[in-house]
C-alpha cells in the first residue's frame, strides 16, 4: 500500500512541476496580474515538492 501511495505521489508531484513550469513560461501572456499569477506558480511548485518528499518517504521510509 505505502508503494502504491508513494508511487502515485511522486507521479503526481512530477505532473505538477511540469504543468507549474508550462504556467510559469505563459505568465506573460496571461491577462491576471503578474503578482497573482507568481503566488500560484509559487504554491504550485511547494505542492509538487512536498509531494514529492511525501512520495519518497512513503517508497522508503
Amino acid at each position: 500500500m505505502n508503494l502504491i501511495m508513494g508511487l502515485g505521489a511522486l507521479a503526481l508531484g512530477v505532473w505538477q512541476v511540469f504543468v507549474s513550469k508550462q504556467y510559469f513560461d505563459n505568465m506573460r501572456h496571461q491577462s491576471a496580474p503578474m503578482v497573482f499569477s507568481i503566488i500560484a506558480v509559487v504554491f504550485s511548485m511547494l505542492f509538487a515538492a512536498f509531494l514529492i518528499v511525501f512520495g519518497f518517504l512513503k517508497i522508503f521510509g
